[in-house]
């Protein structure tokens, strides 16, 4: 079974969506990696910093020294980790010896005990011990708060290492940052998916109208050649036709023969009249350009429009701009004419008054075309400009359409400004100059 058309647009949509999605999303995380690596770089930086800084205001000596928590040094240097912790915002900040025994707490932890919240971390305290300040990996406390520990030895007076090492714990204050960030990216990238996803879906269906009209057009542009060279192969047979029967009418002495070939050559009008019609549908404005007034334009319009009224209807014209005009002198005249004898031949069986005004705005002059008839019915309102439809019983429902087709070739229009038992009005437009 043939895809229909607009399937394959609609799966290059998708793939075009999904492909921006994929790569915004990949560089959200691409971008969330490389901030959480940096905060994570300049915490551990900070947390060694500290370390370093309370390692280096002690005095391993010293510290090998105390004899118990309650120590004047121990008190001095307990007091001198306090202030630190105070100034850095840091948790925690304690003196392990070696062994991982605790020596001096800021959170008064037991003198020369193992039960203390660095206990998990003898690796990293160990590897302090080679000269250069060590950090953790975070972890979480039991209320969830994300933390780092860090370690620095406490240096003898020659500059090595000595038994102890300062530990501290430190919040990972980037946490609340970094959910921002994940949440702000996460939130991003649904927009613009949501955005991508509307605008492709939106691309697609339009380009499928544009599929389906342009489809359509073909079809009518094909219809309408193998019509009009329909038509025109009809034309000539047609004339012919009318030719033979007024010839043998001519002959005919009998009146019911007479009456039938009257019949006939007034049935071959109306088919005429239809071939005609359809042929200059068909070829829209294809005249030459000339200089003409509207007046001089609407003068044969508006006699054919008597005529075809009869002695009831009244047409006359009311304020018609004296400018001159450069168009298309016979479409322009072809288009007014379908108009105001239609309106004319609507009036003819009851009467009426068909005025016709004009007025100029700038380069486009508007022509009203009233009457003061019943209007037109309801069944034909939305069709009105439509080929073959009509609400005249011997009309061929091609005038309007021609009208509203000569009129747009001349860069205007026509259009039904309303209908109904006090009457009816169209309102034709076109450019006061047109281009061949």
């Amino acid at each position: 079974m043939p895809q229909k058309p607009g399937k394959a647009t609609l799966a290059l949509g998708w793939v075009f969506t999904l492909v921006v999605a994929g790569a915004l999303l990949g560089g959200a995380l691409v971008a969330y990696g490389y901030i959480e690596a940096s905060l994570e770089e300049q915490l551990e930086r900070r947390l060694k910093s500290y370390a370093a800084a309370a390692a280096a205001g002690l005095s391993a000596g010293a510290l090998d020294q105390l004899p118990s928590g309650d120590d004047p040094v121990a008190v001095l240097y307990r007091d001198r980790l306090k202030a630190l912790k105070s100034a850095s915002g840091v948790r925690r900040i304690a003196v392990l010896r070696r062994d991982g025994s605790l020596w001096l707490d800021t959170d008064g932890g037991a003198f020369g005990s193992r039960d203390y919240g660095f206990a998990n971390d003898g690796n990293e305290l160990e590897a302090s011990f080679g000269g250069q300040p060590v950090a953790t990996i975070a972890y979480k406390d039991a209320e969830g708060n994300l933390y780092r520990n860090g370690f620095a030895p406490v240096l003898d007076p020659d500059g090595k290492p000595g038994n102890f090492a300062v530990a501290i714990e430190i919040e990972a204050d980037y946490s609340q940052r970094l959910a921002a960030i994940r949440n702000t990216m996460a939130l991003t990238v649904a927009v613009v998916f949501a955005v991508t996803l509307l605008a492709a879906v939106g691309t697609v269906r339009a380009w499928g109208r544009v599929q389906r009209d342009l489809q359509k057009q073909t079809r009518l542009a094909e219809l309408a050649q193998f019509s009009a060279g329909m038509a025109h192969q009809i034309k000539n047979p047609l004339a012919a036709l009318r030719g033979y029967v007024e010839l043998l009418a001519r002959g005919l002495s009998d009146p019911m023969q007479r009456q039938i070939a009257d019949k006939l050559i007034s049935e071959i009008g109306a088919l005429d009249r239809v071939v005609r019609d359809f042929l200059q549908f068909s070829r829209g404005s294809k005249g030459s350009i000339e200089k003409i007034t509207l007046d001089q334009v609407l003068r044969p319009v508006l006699e054919s429009a008597r005529m075809s009224g009869g002695e009831s209807v009244q047409v006359k014209a009311e304020g018609l701009p004296g400018d001159e005009l450069e168009v298309d002198s016979t479409a322009l005249r072809e288009a007014m004419s379908n108009v105001v004898v239609n309106a004319a031949e609507a009036l003819r069986e009851n009467g009426g008054v068909v005025t016709v005004s004009a007025e100029l705005r700038g380069q486009e002059l508007r022509v009203d075309v009233a009457d003061n008839g019943p209007g037109i019915d309801a069944s034909v309102r939305a069709r009105l400009f439509q080929p073959f439809v009509t609400g005249k019983a011997d009309g061929t429902g091609l005038g309007l359409a021609i009208a509203r087709r000569l009129l747009r070739d001349l860069g205007g229009d026509l259009v039904l400004v309303h209908t109904g038992p006090s009457g009816t009005m169209f309102r034709a437009t076109f450019l006061r100059e047109t281009q061949p």
